[in-house]
Parts: C-alpha cells; sequence; structure tokens
C-alpha cells in the first residue's frame, strides 16, 4: 500500500529523532466532529435559538454531554441547509454540494514527562469538488486555553473564538475579521493556544488567539507529522509541556485545559471545516464521571 508522509519540525529536537509513544498501548477515544454552518457563540449561547441555554449557564454542563452522541445528524442537518435548534435557524444557507454532515475521528493523547503527544485518525469522507485552499488537501488545529483562562470554554470549547461578526459569517462587516475571544487579553493568559498542521507549503504553525488570532509567536510545538495511507490521514503533534514562545501556554499537572480541535478536509477553508465539541484534559488525573474530560498519562 503506498503511503505518503509530510514531516514539519519547529525546533531542534533532543537526539533529533521523534519518539512518539506506543499508540497501541493508548485506549482511542472516538470523537465526531461535525459541520457547524454559522453556529457562532452567540447563536450557541441565546435561549430562543437554543433551548440547552439554562442547562449549559447554571448547570454548567458542557455541550458534548448532550450532543456527543447526535453531532453527525447536526451536521448533517447544517450540511444541508436544514433548520435546526429552538428557532429552527438555517445555518448554512449556502450549503456545499457532496460535502458528508460529520467525520469520526479516534483522537489519541500521552505525555513523558516533558512533552506532550497528540494523535488524531480519520477517513476523509466523501466532500465536495471545489476547492478552496488549492496549497493543503488537510489542515488540522487545535485550540486550548490556560486551565480555565477563558470564560465559558470548560463548556464550548473552541466555540469561545467564534463569533457572528467573523469573516464568511451572514453579519460579517469585515472580510478580514478572524477568530477572537471577547476580552481576550495574552499578558492575562486569557488566549487559546493554537497548533496547526498543514499537508501543504507552511506545515506547522504555532500561535494564539486573544483580541485576534495570530498565527505565529509560539515555540512549544517542537514537531508535527501527517501520513496518508490508502484512504486514511494520521495527524500526530508533538509539543513541549512548558511555553516557551507568544501565546504558548505551560502545561502543568495541577490544571485540567478546555480545548477543541477542527480538521479541514480536500482542500477547504475558512469556516468550511469538521468541528469538534469542546473537551478537557488532565495529565495523569483520572475524571472517570466526566464524559467530556480526556485523563493523559504519562508512557
Amino acid at each position: 500500500m503506498k503511503k505518503i508522509a509530510f514531516v514539519v519540525t519547529g525546533a531542534l529536537l533532543a537526539g533529533g529523532a521523534f519518539a512518539a509513544p506506543d499508540w497501541s498501548k493508548i485506549p482511542p477515544r472516538k470523537m465526531t466532529l461535525f459541520y457547524p454552518g454559522q453556529s457562532s457563540l452567540e447563536w450557541v449561547m441565546n435561549k430562543p435559538d437554543h433551548s440547552a441555554v439554562p442547562d449549559i449557564v447554571d448547570k454548567k454542563r458542557p455541550c458534548a454531554k448532550c450532543h456527543e452522541g447526535d453531532a453527525h445528524e447536526i451536521g448533517a442537518n447544517i450540511v444541508a441547509g436544514k433548520p435546526v435548534g429552538s428557532s429552527k435557524t438555517v445555518l448554512e444557507p449556502t450549503p456545499p454540494a457532496g460535502k458528508a454532515g460529520s467525520i469520526p475521528v479516534m483522537f489519541q493523547a500521552a505525555h513523558d514527562g516533558s512533552k506532550i503527544y497528540f494523535r488524531f485518525e480519520w477517513v476523509p469522507p466523501k466532500t465536495g469538488t471545489k476547492k478552496l485552499d488549492t496549497k493543503n488537501e488537510v489542515k488540522l488545529t487545535m485550540m486550548f486555553d490556560g486551565g480555565g483562562t477563558v470564560e465559558g470554554s470548560e463548556i464550548n470549547g473552541c466555540w469561545a473564538t467564534c463569533h457572528t461578526d467573523l469573516r464568511t459569517m451572514k453579519d460579517a462587516k469585515d472580510d478580514k475579521k478572524t477568530k477572537h475571544i471577547k476580552n481576550g487579553d495574552l499578558a492575562s493568559g486569557k488566549f487559546m493556544d493554537l497548533m496547526q498542521y498543514r499537508s501543504g507549503e507552511k506545515g506547522l504553525v504555532d500561535g494564539y488567539v486573544a483580541e485576534a488570532r495570530h498565527m505565529e509567536g509560539g515555540k512549544a510545538l517542537v514537531k508535527a507529522e501527517g501520513k496518508k495511507e490508502g484512504n486514511k490521514w494520521v495527524v500526530t503533534l508533538e509539543r513541549t509541556l512548558a511555553g516557551s514562545g507568544k501565546g504558548d501556554h505551560t502545561i502543568t499537572a495541577d490544571k485540567v485545559y478546555n480545548f477543541g480541535f477542527a480538521v479541514h478536509e480536500d482542500y477547504t477553508n475558512a469556516r468550511f471545516h469538521y468541528v469538534s465539541l469542546g473537551y478537557q484534559f488532565g495529565l495523569d488525573k483520572p475524571n472517570p464521571g466526566v464524559k467530556s474530560y480526556i485523563d493523559i498519562q504519562k508512557q
């Protein structure tokens, strides 16, 4: 079987090799990424649009608690231009022809005391034929906060950065406005650390989202690897636990971090991606009662 590999290095590793964990010993977590359309944070947190808002606000109930089981149905309706939510809103007025509503992704993570590793595996779905990003067949982006530093991210993950005024959204007034966090501030830690793998021209991106999205500044992401084997993609990110650059959070065992990730498939860009619900992770910190939590064990 033909294998194509894309490897990008952001910093010199001790020993020079990609010392990945033994992934066969780490149970994978299946996560359904779905097509979100124009479901901004404002829409998600508006009670007339979304009947679960009282549970989200009053009970601090993560979106994954309710929607992990039906994310594929939500994505299918949105991508088809069908109404969703309490208000029966059409969140995708121009449905991309042929695009699947969701993709299942197998997620794994481990750490070795100095670095943390994330692995994502999925089979590319049926998609449309229009190539919006001709340079990158695949992009995978992961964002996480500093352990409760971004308000609401423990519930909605990356939706803390997605607003109704962003470019390509129906209420956009600025075609250059990118993701941002309300009152985002780098100095106080109110930002999302951003890591991105690109299969094409630039490869590795290490940035952050605060008052705006910045696609540079970070130094903690030391390597990104993407492999395409047959009809399957595998992307692995390797990052130091210590934050060493602008927009890098330090990951420590005493905190729980809120995260989410997205996949741009088949040369697409902007909001035409698949997104995860909001999840949390901690280091060597079991929490079996929380469905959206990932315990990342040392190997």
